[in-house]
């Protein structure tokens, strides 16, 4: 009996320090929410602390915005548009950051994404919705394929 127990014991350790994440990925949702066009990103905030180029122990502001506008392009109907950082939120062990992008357009007839958010992190990939025009489109974005265009027509 005591060796069952040691081992259930050793067994619940091993799981409880051995936490890992089933896929390495962050989100890129561009959802429109009134008359405005969202950005909401939602990733891994120990790796973007340990690979974003983060000079803090934090998700800041200033850093973020730094990291996301260096690895990210965003395009509508050939305007390029730089996300505004509007909060920052941390959880457990993930951020969800929500930017602006611009007052919503009718009728948007072409997105360009170029990503390369958190590529330095082996496996990782990134997911971008589209929630546009009526019409709910989603990529997988990883080290081979970095960028998208979407017509719209």
């Amino acid at each position: 009996m005591r060796i069952l127990i040691i081992t259930l014991f050793t067994l619940l350790n091993i799981n409880s320090k051995t936490i890992i994440h089933e896929s390495i990925s962050a989100s890129f949702n561009v959802i429109k929410r009134g008359h405005l066009l969202l950005l909401e990103i939602d990733f891994d905030e120990e790796n973007y602390i340990k690979f974003g180029e983060s000079i803090s122990l934090q998700v800041t502001k200033e850093d973020f915005g730094n990291y996301l506008n260096k690895t990210t392009s965003w395009e509508i109907d050939g305007e390029k548009l730089i996300p505004q950082i509007l909060d920052i939120k941390s959880g457990e062990h993930h951020t969800k950051v929500i930017c602006f992008l611009s007052e919503y357009r009718e009728n948007i007839k072409s997105v360009s994404i170029k990503n390369e958010f958190l590529m330095n992190v082996k496996s990782h990939f990134n997911i971008v919705k589209l929630d546009i025009n009526n019409t709910f489109k989603d990529y997988r974005l990883h080290k081979e394929r970095r960028e998208i265009k979407v017509d719209y027509d």
